[in-house]
């Protein structure tokens, strides 16, 4: 078999990767940090402009008609240069609406997702029972609970989050400019703003709700992108790591060549190689339209495993120095553990893996 990447994906990785430079330098990243702003607007547009931003969504519905091994490659890139903007969550939103929306919900919000103009974020804690519940009304669905732990920035205008109805979890488009919850928020460790948002009947219209398998549709596709974008932050910060104990001396040698850092270096290099398989996987198998839930277990478990044991070893790589908040590989290790816990840790996943092998869940998977 032929795994080398077509012209194509080629092409898109190439644009993407001079993209997330031009924006994400680490003087750059400085600047916005400084200036308090979470989201980088010119590379937000450009991502639109250059159509980086629908990448997966169908040549019908304005997209490049590619799939998620390409979305994936995007991502990646972008998880190398820490580029600040929300492209995983707007991209997989849009995806969403485009194909499980019905067709008054794609011409009512299409054009302005499309267009960048109303950016969406999305609910990533899929796994875990919403408080949110929806109830039929005569003027929509009326919305009454809580949603947890929800990353939303204040530009944000769309939110698609689950909710329960008397016919099971639905996921609902939220638009926030009609719909205003009472919002708590907080900061994660890598500055994203993360949010608990309270509904008090709060009424949506009818076609609001996506398809009855927009949810299950959703799941491995989220985690196709967390470990996209994991995969490029690791690679970048165990390259930094790397280049740094080759050239800082100690004892007359540079570090890298003591056996104890050589060790823990290919140790994290395998994690590293692992999670690019198990990602290529899963994204591989969305886009032939295989099972994929147990290629999303394990895709989101390595991110997680990758996250902290790569995290952690490309910070100490660096001494003292890496535990510096203002040191670039500290950006690298508090995004890589940020993203190692959306949507549950290395052990939640396993939990879930092995209640799954235990109920034969994944013998369609194993036995195909």
């Amino acid at each position: 078999m032929d795994f080398k990447l077509t012209d194509d994906q080629v092409a898109i990785s190439d644009l993407a990767t001079s993209l997330f430079r031009e924006h994400g330098s680490d003087e750059h990243a400085r600047s916005l940090q400084d200036a308090g702003q979470a989201i980088d607007r010119a590379l937000w547009q450009k991502l639109v402009d250059t159509g980086l931003l629908a990448v997966a969504l169908p040549e019908s519905c304005g997209g490049s008609g590619m799939g998620m091994l390409e979305l994936g490659l995007v991502l990646q890139q972008q998880g190398r240069f820490l580029a600040a903007a929300p492209m995983s969550t707007h991209a997989l939103v849009t995806l969403a609406v485009a194909t499980q929306g019905s067709s008054v919900l794609r011409d009512r919000v299409m054009p302005s997702l499309l267009s960048g103009e109303r950016p969406a974020a999305l609910a990533t804690e899929l796994d875990v029972t919403t408080a949110l519940i929806a109830e039929p009304g005569e003027l929509g669905w009326i919305l009454e609970g809580q949603l947890s732990n929800i990353l939303l920035e204040p530009w944000h205008e769309f939110l698609l989050a689950p909710a329960q109805t008397p016919q099971g979890t639905r996921l609902f488009l939220l638009d926030l400019k009609h719909v205003a919850p009472k919002r708590t928020t907080g900061k994660l460790t890598d500055m994203q703003t993360v949010c608990e948002l309270y509904f008090t009947r709060a009424i949506v219209s009818v076609d609001s709700e996506l398809g009855t398998s927009a949810l299950e549709w959703l799941k491995p596709r989220m985690a196709c992108c967390i470990s996209a974008y994991q995969l490029g932050v690791l690679e970048e910060a165990l390259h930094r790591a790397a280049a740094y104990v080759s050239e800082r001396q100690q004892f007359g040698r540079p570090l890298g060549s003591f056996q104890a850092l050589a060790v823990r270096a290919a140790d994290a290099y395998i994690q590293v190689e692992l999670l690019r398989s198990a990602q290529l996987q899963l994204a591989w198998r969305i886009d032939q339209g295989l099972p994929t839930e147990a290629a999303a277990r394990v895709s989101k478990h390595q991110a997680s495993q990758a996250g902290h044991m790569v995290g952690h070893t490309a910070q100490h790589f660096h001494g003292g120095v890496g535990a510096d908040l203002q040191y670039p590989i500290h950006r690298f290790y508090l995004k890589s553990q940020a993203f190692s816990h959306i949507g549950g840790g290395a052990e939640a996943q396993l939990a879930r893996i092995g209640r799954a092998l235990a109920d034969n869940s994944f013998a369609e998977y194993i036995h195909e």
